[in-house]
């Protein structure tokens, strides 16, 4: 999936965001989520439904990871930070 994992970004509600590096050098956000069970159904429909969202504001979907209980979503790497740390974001959220 990707060269390295080793820089963790963060925790999410759903799992952990970490930056990587594809075999090209692109720099990537890799979301695992937590394990879940089930067949990925749901999974596969809700990448779906991301991978058609295209707004100036939202980070693109590169791919995703499905293996059994694994899964991870695949994003470009944004180098501005997480928005909840955004002033501007903290301004308009009180």
């Amino acid at each position: 999936m990707t060269k390295s994992l080793a820089i963790s970004l963060g925790m999410v509600g759903y799992g952990s965001v970490f930056k990587g590096s594809l075999q090209d050098g692109h720099l990537v956000a890799v979301k695992i989520l937590n394990e879940t069970k089930g067949n990925g159904e749901d999974f596969i429909n809700e990448v779906g439904s991301i991978s058609r969202t295209s707004h100036v504001n939202i980070v693109a979907l590169l791919g995703f990871f499905l293996e059994r209980s694994k899964r991870a979503l695949v994003y470009e790497f944004m180098s501005n930070g997480s928005l909840d740390k955004n002033d501007i974001c903290l301004a308009l959220a009180n």
